[in-house]
C-alpha cells in the first residue's frame, strides 16, 4: 500500500511541474509572438495608411493587408473581434515572418480599434 501511494505522489508531483513548465512556455511564447506583432504593426504605421491594399476575411478574425514597393502583400494585420492583433506577417523578405497567437487570442497584448478595422473593410468592400 505504501509503494502505491509513493507512486501515486510521484505521479501527482511529475503533473504538477508539468503544468508549471507548460505556463512558462506559454508566458513565454505569448511574450515572443507579441513582440513581433508589435514590431510588424509599427512597420504598419496608422492602419488607414494610403498602403493599406487588400483584406482577407477568415471566421475568427479580419486581415488588413499593406503593400510595400511592388508587393501587394507585404504587410499583414489579423485582429479578432476584440480588436486584439493575433497574427501579423512581414513578406517584404524570401521568407515570410510570422508571429501569431491565433491559438490563443486571449494573450494578444497588441490591440487596434475594431470599429476602424471595420471601417476600413468596409471602404475596400469587404463588408456591406
Amino acid at each position: 500500500m505504501r509503494r502505491w501511494l509513493a507512486v501515486a505522489g510521484a505521479v501527482v508531483l511529475a503533473l504538477a511541474a508539468l503544468v508549471v513548465v507548460g505556463r512558462h512556455e506559454r508566458s513565454r511564447h505569448a511574450a515572443s509572438e507579441n513582440r513581433k506583432i508589435a514590431e510588424i504593426r509599427r512597420l504598419v504605421g496608422p492602419l488607414d495608411s494610403p498602403s493599406l491594399d487588400a483584406f482577407r476575411l477568415l471566421p475568427q478574425f479580419s486581415c488588413l493587408l499593406y503593400k510595400r514597393r511592388d508587393n501587394r502583400f507585404a504587410l499583414e494585420l489579423c485582429v479578432d473581434a476584440q480588436g486584439r492583433v493575433v497574427e501579423a506577417i512581414d513578406r517584404r523578405g524570401r521568407t515570410p515572418r510570422i508571429a501569431s497567437l491565433r491559438e490563443d487570442p486571449s494573450h494578444a497584448t497588441v490591440r487596434v480599434e475594431r470599429a476602424e478595422v471595420d471601417r476600413l473593410l468596409r471602404k475596400l468592400g469587404a463588408l456591406s
